[in-house]
Order: C-alpha cells, then structure tokens, then sequence
C-alpha cells in the first residue's frame, strides 16, 4: 500500500486536523518505506531470484551447501537454485505411497517412479540431473531404489 492509501482509510473529519495529518504521514511513511525494504529482501533471498551471495546464505539456512549438488565442486547459481528449489519439494513430501507420483513429476517434469512389487522401486529421471538431485525422490522408508 502507499502512503495515500495509508491515509485515505481515515475519516474526512480526522484529514481536517493538519498536525495530527502530518504526524501521522510521518510515522505512516516509514511503515511503507519498511515494507518496501522488506519487499526487497524478500525477493533477494526468494530460491527463484536469489543470486551469489544470497543463493548461499538461502542454502546455508536450510543446511544446503553448493558442494551437496555435484559430488564435491561448486555448483552454478542455476544448479543450486533448481537444487534447494526441489529439497524443499522433498521436504513436502507428506510420506504416503500415494503423494509420491505427485512429488515425483513436481521434482522433474516426465519423471516415473515404479514399483517393482519386491521392495524396490525403480526411479526413471527425465533430462540430466545433478547426482544429488537424483537422491530427492521420495521413496517410503524401507523400499530400496535401484
């Protein structure tokens, strides 16, 4: 909201006393400024836009590292982004059998995971993929992935 939207919520009657007016501009003001800061920082640390510096405090934050996505070199701002985007996918992960398609194609678009009705299942990625993504799709505790 701006500042005018701030002070068109207050009656007409109350906009006729100058100096209460401009004291509230004044403290209203720095409520938008800080919003708009906010805003920004926000949008910095996002795993959609965040660059450099703030991809690794964002991965750092969620105990992500650059060298977790590509067997111990430092990965791309890309690669680490499409990375932390789909742990945190993972972590959504409910832990039933039947979220697993659903989490699986959100991971990588054409992506098949198949039960192979002997304890295992059977992960068929779509592109190329770092190792360590590979090691995101969700698989119920006890079931092997071959």
């Amino acid at each position: 909201m701006t500042l005018e939207d701030y002070l068109g919520l207050f009656p007409g009657s109350t906009r006729e006393k100058l100096r209460f007016m401009a004291v509230t501009s004044a403290v209203l003001q720095q409520v938008v400024d800080l919003q708009a800061v906010v805003g920004e920082v926000n949008a910095a640390f996002a795993p959609e836009s965040a660059q450099g510096a703030q991809l690794d405090a964002l991965g750092e934050s969620l105990g992500l590292s650059r060298l977790d996505t590509s067997a111990g070199a430092a990965a791309t701002d890309e690669v680490y982004r499409d990375f932390i985007r789909k742990k945190l996918i993972r972590w959504g992960w409910d832990g039933t059998n039947k979220a697993v398609p659903g989490i699986t194609e959100r991971l990588q678009v054409g992506s098949v995971e198949n039960d192979n009705r002997n304890g295992t299942v059977t992960v068929t990625g779509a592109g190329t993929q770092p190792a360590a993504v590979k090691n995101l799709y969700p698989v119920t505790g006890g079931v092997r992935v071959t």
